[in-house]
């Protein structure tokens, strides 16, 4: 729960709570008269700084603001609501995110296509307090129905998920979830190191994105960041991979020629899927597939698949 990773106790007379202030600015409001005197400790968890966004309106009571407090439901953004702690507000197609309260834990959902990093990743976010994984899924459809069946605060999800024809991952899971589901933050955490598709995954809006090469502290870190920050968050690695020059980068840059769609069948095509299965996938013809994949080919002066799978190796696809 949000109380275990803010401790505020009540210490010090000496505190002038009207004009207390902590850096950044923005991290607290005013504290209410009815708080006086306090003393605000901070707790660090696994070593790193989290930073939280809230407002202490009482000693007894968190509530958030900024970023956080906007991706609520109206109701619940409102000072002084009545609703009790485990309520929400269910968004269309069914799903569903709850209010975040100071005394309830924060409900995650992972999704990942490999079994055991998705229980590793269930079991290293448990351990964190305050924080409950609520469900796991496999797959694109998996996890949508689970964000249906399961209100949640937050989405942890791999990009590239091997899936049955039909089936969705990529930017088009990562938009539909949008879609469905607004308020609810998305951190992806991925392999992929290709400048264009992170940067696509940037551009469409999601909170964070964390290399899976990276420590799972700064997963959770990130993690934490997501429910009061509006995004994109960057792991270091990603960071590091999208500030680097086009020049230093080498061939990287010549992503920059494909068309969204066009990086899309790539990556695919680099997953061992075939142009009738990446069609199914993406719900496109067969004929749009193929002039999409020459026309990938083209620009990047490639010639044969086996050339077209060795450029998708070296430039992070797969």
């Amino acid at each position: 729960m949000l109380s275990k990773l803010i401790d505020v106790s009540v210490d010090d007379p000496k505190v002038d709570s009207a004009a207390l202030s902590l850096s950044p600015p923005d991290c607290l409001t005013p504290i209410q008269p009815a708080a006086q005197p306090l003393l605000l400790a901070f707790s660090v968890e696994f070593e790193h700084k989290m930073v939280t966004d809230g407002s202490i309106e009482n000693p007894g009571a968190l509530s958030l603001v900024g970023p956080a407090k906007e991706r609520l439901p109206p109701a619940a953004s409102q000072a002084g609501h009545e609703e009790s702690p485990g309520a929400f507000e269910h968004q269309r197609d069914g799903g569903s995110m709850m209010k975040l309260s100071s005394d309830q834990d924060v409900r995650i959902i992972v999704a990942d296509d490999h079994p055991i990093i998705s229980l590793a990743l269930a079991d290293s976010l448990n351990e964190v307090p305050g924080f409950t994984v609520v469900a796991t899924a496999r797959s694109g459809l998996e996890l949508v129905t689970a964000v249906q069946d399961h209100p949640c605060h937050l989405i942890v999800t791999d990009f590239s998920m091997a899936a049955r024809s039909g089936d969705e991952d990529g930017l088009r899971l990562i938009e539909r979830l949008q879609r469905l589901f607004p308020e609810i933050p998305i951190v992806v955490f991925t392999m992929l190191s290709n400048s264009g598709i992170l940067n696509q995954l940037r551009q469409v809006g999601v909170t964070g994105i964390v290399s899976k090469e990276e420590p799972i502290d700064e997963l959770v870190s990130i993690c934490i960041r997501a429910l009061t920050e509006s995004g994109p968050i960057l792991s270091n690695s990603i960071g590091q991979r999208l500030s680097q020059n086009d020049v230093t980068m080498g061939r990287a840059g010549r992503t920059k020629g494909l068309s969204p769609k066009e990086l899309e069948v790539v990556r695919m095509f680099a997953q061992g899927l075939s142009v009738t299965e990446i069609a199914k996938r993406l719900h496109r013809s067969v004929a749009t597939i193929g002039t999409q994949k020459q026309s990938a080919m083209r620009k990047l002066n490639i010639e044969t698949n086996a050339e077209l799978l060795r450029y998708a190796d070296e430039q992070g696809f797969s």
